[in-house]
């Protein structure tokens, strides 16, 4: 999808607006690294970024192409943005900012009023469509685990974060038997409190905090690191964890261009009053919604500014496309030129200051979880708790392949008054945990909190036993109910034994101390610099010879 979405808009803008333009477009997005390895997760921004590129695309053959068929064109890109919006709410920000371009840019009233009559009918349409397909698949609302949108907002304007998610914060108010009305008015309450203690400064101050950590790395670090393959029956390490910070730090030469051709265009364009292009204004427009959006009212993580890189990639390719390369090459080489060993010099010295200064990264240790066993995380996957009867006794059967492995088995548990979970009467206690290699034949030591401790899991076969030592029945988080859906297929994930709707909440993981980047990788970038240099000055000195300065050549 990703891929199909670049094509087709690279070759829209290519063959209707300005072929240079096209050409930019297309390696832009597939130079910007976060957006073409993010295909690797799966999660609906994915989705919602290469919607938007296509959305682009169709909205570049409305507004320059001479078809005839222009209000189908507008019609599908109605409907590409609809399915953004369901599939990611932030996106209405999107919405707003295809309206106002549409009453700024100078066509006729006839066709403003029927663009924005099919643009807001289509979005209603799809949105009550969806629940109607629903209600038709029998889907079931369950006010247990249904959350407000007030419970971001508090998140966002936590004083002790940067506005990002935040364990403690996240389910503040998440128990279960509480109504969505009831969390609400408590998010609510907090939320006054929360404002009521920052003054204007401090505010301001916490909001440049959240753009921050949003956009200061064009990455996405807090989710996607530590990524891990499935491989037979235990979790490996990822190229991508593997080489994290060597990409972070790579990436960040284009990522630092990419924000400063932007801005520099659109202070050109600004200064010098001239007409923004429509899909320019509407990039604009966009980047703007997107950010005021998280970092003045929601919480932030860093993906989701990706909803954004599209508007922000297509307004980078327009800077690029009105630079005159070629002149500026031949004014600045002709100055270079002069002294080119000077400056050959200079930068050889910033890169082995900068080689030095940051040397250390190749040898401070940092602890690390090489994770061969991971199941669901608790909070976010199927239904909060689960019912263990008493003294009833739950078994799981896992194999180890590594040696001097820790186990994390999560251990909350408690018993209510009665079966009415609204009365919120609760005891916690924990589950008698057991844990035995049946390997080796011997029993391994858990503690009340589900741990083990470190090196203790050595490879085997395991049996895990989960029991309620009491009189009655207790409910637990430890164990998520996954319905209907079978995972018995799949040997990464282990269900209770014959019960295949229960999984338990586990990790069996071993410590390890190493560097953030190898030798191998910290010298293969210094080298890859070096030699980039050492063209890039060859061919100020014959410049003449290589460079195609001459205009009518080109």
């Amino acid at each position: 999808m990703l891929d199909g979405a670049i094509l087709f808009t690279s070759y829209t803008v290519k063959k209707h607006i300005n072929a240079k333009l096209g050409n930019i477009l297309l390696f832009s997005l597939l130079l910007y690294l976060p957006l073409t390895l993010f295909t690797e997760w799966i999660y609906n921004d994915s989705i919602s970024s290469t919607l938007v590129i296509l959305l682009l695309g169709l909205l570049c053959r409305v507004w320059y192409s001479q078809s005839r068929f222009k209000y189908f064109w507008f019609f599908l890109a109605a409907l590409d943005l609809a399915f953004t919006f369901i599939l990611r709410q932030n996106s209405v920000v999107i919405i707003i900012a295809l309206l106002i371009t549409i009453v700024l840019m100078g066509q006729a009233l006839r066709q403003k009023f029927v663009q924005i009559s099919i643009l807001i009918a289509t979005v209603i349409v799809v949105y009550f469509g969806s629940s109607v397909i629903q209600t038709a698949q029998r889907y079931e609302r369950n006010n247990q685990v249904v959350t407000p949108a007030t419970r971001y907002i508090n998140m966002g304007l936590n004083p002790n974060t940067s506005g990002q998610i935040d364990g403690n914060d996240a389910w503040l108010y998440e128990q279960p038997g509480r109504t969505p009305k009831e969390k609400n008015r408590l998010y609510l309450s907090s939320i006054k409190r929360r404002l009521l203690n920052y003054s204007v400064g401090s505010l301001s101050e916490h909001f440049l905090k959240k753009a921050t950590y949003m956009y200061g790395t064009g990455l996405t670090i807090q989710d996607f690191f530590y990524w891990y393959a499935g491989n037979k029956n235990n979790l490996e390490e990822s190229i991508l964890d593997r080489f994290g910070v060597t990409l972070v730090n790579g990436f960040q030469f284009f990522y630092i261009l990419l924000s400063v051709m932007t801005f520099v265009f659109l202070w050109r364009h600004l200064k010098n009053k001239r007409s923004i292009p429509p899909v320019v204004l509407f990039s604009v427009l966009g980047v703007l919604g997107v950010c005021a959006f998280q970092v003045g009212l929601w919480e932030v993580r860093d993906r989701y500014s990706l909803l954004a890189v599209p508007f922000t990639v297509f307004i980078f390719s327009y800077a690029l496309a009105e630079l005159d390369i070629v002149g500026w090459i031949s004014r600045f080489g002709s100055v270079l030129k002069q002294d080119v060993i000077r400056y050959f010099i200079i930068s050889t010295g910033l890169l082995v200051f900068g080689y030095l200064s940051n040397y250390s990264l190749t040898t401070q240790l940092v602890e690390k979880n090489n994770v061969s066993i991971h199941q669901p995380y608790v909070a976010y996957a199927g239904q909060s708790d689960v019912k263990i009867k008493a003294h009833d006794k739950l078994k799981i059967t896992f194999d180890v392949e590594t040696t001097g492995n820790a186990g994390i088995f999560y251990n909350s548990a408690y018993s209510i008054s009665s079966d009415s979970k609204s009365q919120q009467v609760k005891k916690y206690l924990p589950l008698q945990i057991s844990l035995m290699n049946t390997t080796l034949h011997k029993s391994i030591e858990v503690d009340s909190n589900g741990n083990t401790k470190a090196n203790t899991m050595q490879k085997g076969k395991y049996v895990l036993t989960l029991t309620n030592p009491t009189n009655q029945a207790i409910y637990t988080q430890g164990i998520i109910d996954i319905g209907k859906a079978d995972f018995s297929f799949n040997s990464l994930y282990r269900s209770i034994s014959g019960h295949p709707e229960l999984m338990p909440v586990m990790t069996v993981a071993r410590s390890s101390q190493n560097t953030l980047v190898s030798k191998k990788q910290y010298n293969a970038i210094f080298t890859l610099l070096f030699v980039i240099l050492c063209i890039i000055t060859y061919m100020f000195r014959k410049k003449d010879k290589i460079l195609p300065l001459n205009k009518s050549k080109v």
